[in-house]
């Protein structure tokens, strides 16, 4: 079986493998060259005496040898060092530069795999539309001039009437789809009447028979182009959706009270009295009522009882502080309602992304 040789095993590491390998490398030669400084200082010590104290010439030349041996070791170290600190640099350029390069694929890609995909989806309105427009063509052609004149409609613009199946097709059909798509605008041709002209917003048509691809997936393609030239940065806006209002509603039902008791609309504030009668009350603290006993949402069988007892105490003042607490804290329970409600919704946007 063939081996594969150091030099060619090296080469197919990744630079990310190549880089840890090099700053390994430099950390062990830092390591070297620590050692071998305090080899040179030995060394120079040594020549140092043997030229003072007058040595032999067999030992000044050792010593001489010495020293420039563990010199050319330091030197070579340094010099590795420096090479090594250049190779880290290019490898971390080169990393950096795959790296980037990445990001800009991966950017232009998204955006000519989007296009893609409107531009079938818009393929597939375009042809709805072609036969929603020879449907039109043919409703408008079964309103008879017989039929016409029986539709009339009261609406902002004043009574509706005596109108041409045109007419009255065209705000057929344009009823039709503002109901199915509520997010367009749709409008009519103004309109001279008796008291002036009604003018109408109109929807802005656009040059071709494909505005997808003018409008949106021609642009997204030259913005692809831009990218992945490096004429413009690999970021791309996001449209980062409203949070819509959590808070619970205020709405209140009717109920009948057959206890009275308190509850806490607000924190710190004194409780609310509920007296024994027919009224209306925020719906959770109604249904906590009920759940509760304290009231009923239909009339009770024995309501004329509870109201005759209930006048007869009603000369007696009445303080939210004497009767029986419902535990319900209004202002709390909106508050945990808008979290909860929130959290889910995050739960829901999180999920779908």
């Amino acid at each position: 079986m063939p081996r594969t040789s150091p030099a060619t095993a090296k080469s197919e590491q990744t630079p990310e493998a190549q880089l840890a390998g090099l700053t390994l490398t430099r950390e062990n030669l830092k390591a070297r060259q620590s050692a071998v400084a305090v080899e040179v200082e030995a060394a120079l010590a040594a020549r140092r005496r043997a030229l003072i104290e007058g040595a032999s010439a067999a030992e000044a030349a050792e010593a001489e040898r010495a020293c420039r041996e563990i010199e050319g070791t330091a030197f070579g170290i340094t010099d590795a060092l420096a090479e090594l600190d250049r190779r880290i640099l290019a490898t971390e350029e080169r990393i950096e530069a795959e790296r980037t390069a990445a990001r800009v694929e991966a950017v232009a890609a998204e955006l000519e795999r989007d296009s893609a995909a409107i531009d079938a989806a818009a393929e597939k309105v375009r042809r709805a539309v072609e036969v929603l427009a020879k449907a039109s063509e043919a409703f408008t052609a079964a309103i008879t001039p017989v039929a016409a004149p029986l539709f009339s409609k009261r609406d902002m613009h004043g009574l509706r009437d005596n109108e041409p199946p045109e007419q009255v097709a065209a705000y057929l059909v344009g009823h039709m789809i503002a109901t199915a798509m509520p997010r367009i605008e749709i409008s009519e041709a103004g309109r001279q009447l008796r008291f002036g002209y009604v003018s109408a917003r109109t929807i802005e048509a656009t040059d071709g028979e494909e505005p997808a691809k003018a409008l949106l997936t021609d642009p997204m393609r030259t913005r692809a182009a831009l990218v992945r030239g490096g004429e413009a940065p690999p970021i791309l806006a996001h449209y980062n959706r409203p949070e819509p209002n959590f808070e619970p509603d205020r709405d209140e039902i009717q109920v009948y009270v057959t206890d009275e008791f308190s509850y806490v609309r607000k924190t710190d504030y004194l409780p609310e009295l509920v007296l024994v009668r027919q009224q209306h009350l925020p719906v959770p603290i109604a249904e906590e009522a009920i759940a509760q006993g304290m009231a009923h949402r239909t009339e009770p069988p024995n309501w004329s009882n509870v109201m005759r007892a209930a006048q007869a105490r009603s000369g007696q003042p009445r303080s939210a502080l004497e009767v029986q607490p419902l535990g319900f804290n209004l202002e709390e329970w909106r508050a945990a309602e808008t979290k909860r409600r929130r959290e889910a919704w995050l739960a829901e946007q999180q999920q779908a992304a």
